[in-house]
């Protein structure tokens, strides 16, 4: 079977970009921030340790040791051919292969000129600190929508400066998941 197959029976009509899965699938979507008093930028190698933390616990909880999940890194042009041009993103997905285009001007009002994203999809092994060097590179800005995707697509985890969206399979896991890491919730009402 190829890889993320049935991403458009759970994600239909959205293209696997992380601000807009929270939109569509605001149902099932809960963002936690990676740092107390949603401070967004690690600066010292303990704070660094709290954001691997929370993002291998919420992954722990999603998928057991052991679970299959992929890993959709993304890389940007103006044109339809898919560059391996970021060398933080081939060391770190050796591996990826290219998964699929999202015309960006065509789905998003804020492309106003061609502007392709690239996904690159690579299968790994779930096991805590899989995705730390990952994470980090996301916390300091250097990798964006970068997505963590369950292999039968029942779950999306987006890892962004600040935190992570989570979108579940159901409103029912999302509430679930929530109520275990409340502290790690924003206090605003829209759950920014």
């Amino acid at each position: 079977m190829p890889i993320l197959s049935e991403w458009d029976v759970h994600f239909p009509n959205c293209a696997p970009v992380g601000h807009h899965l929270r939109i569509v699938f605001a149902e099932h979507w809960v963002r936690f921030h990676s740092l107390p008093g949603a401070k967004r930028y690690p600066e010292q190698e303990a704070e660094y340790a709290e954001v691997l933390a929370r993002h291998n616990c919420i992954l722990g909880e999603l998928a057991p040791l052991g679970t299959p999940v992929v890993l959709l890194t993304t890389e940007y042009s103006p044109s339809l051919l898919p560059p391996r041009a970021s060398p933080e993103l081939a060391r770190i997905q050796p591996g990826g292969a290219a998964w699929r285009t999202v015309a960006m001007h065509e789905i998003d009002e804020d492309f106003h000129t061609p502007s392709y994203w690239h996904l690159f999809a690579s299968l790994h092994q779930w096991h805590p600190g899989t995705f730390d060097r990952l994470v980090r590179l996301v916390a300091d800005e250097v990798v964006f929508n970068v997505l963590i995707v369950s292999a039968d697509c029942r779950w999306v985890l987006h890892p962004y400066d600040g935190g992570m969206d989570v979108i579940t399979d159901s409103a029912r896991a999302r509430a679930r998941l929530r109520a275990r890491h409340a502290a790690w919730l924003s206090a605003r009402p829209d759950g920014l």
